[in-house]
């Protein structure tokens, strides 16, 4: 397993945090720890099973924004 933070923009509340989270942990073998305090998502991930790449596309699919 391979443990990542992303920087996000975009998040405004706990809301933001369950959806990030659900949606990530749809993909297989990812699990996700979202803070809108930090503005930051911490995953957890099998680079096997889903690529980093994969990961960015869908928080950015949501509508929030990936920083560095």
């Amino acid at each position: 397993m391979t443990k990542k933070t992303f920087k996000l923009s975009g998040l405004h509340c706990t809301s933001c945090n369950m959806l990030i989270e659900n949606e990530l942990e749809d993909q297989l073998g990812v699990r996700a720890v979202c803070s809108y305090h930090t503005q930051k998502v911490e995953v957890e991930f099998d680079p096997k099973k889903v690529a980093a790449s994969r990961i960015v596309k869908v928080i950015e699919s949501q509508g929030y924004k990936v920083l560095g």
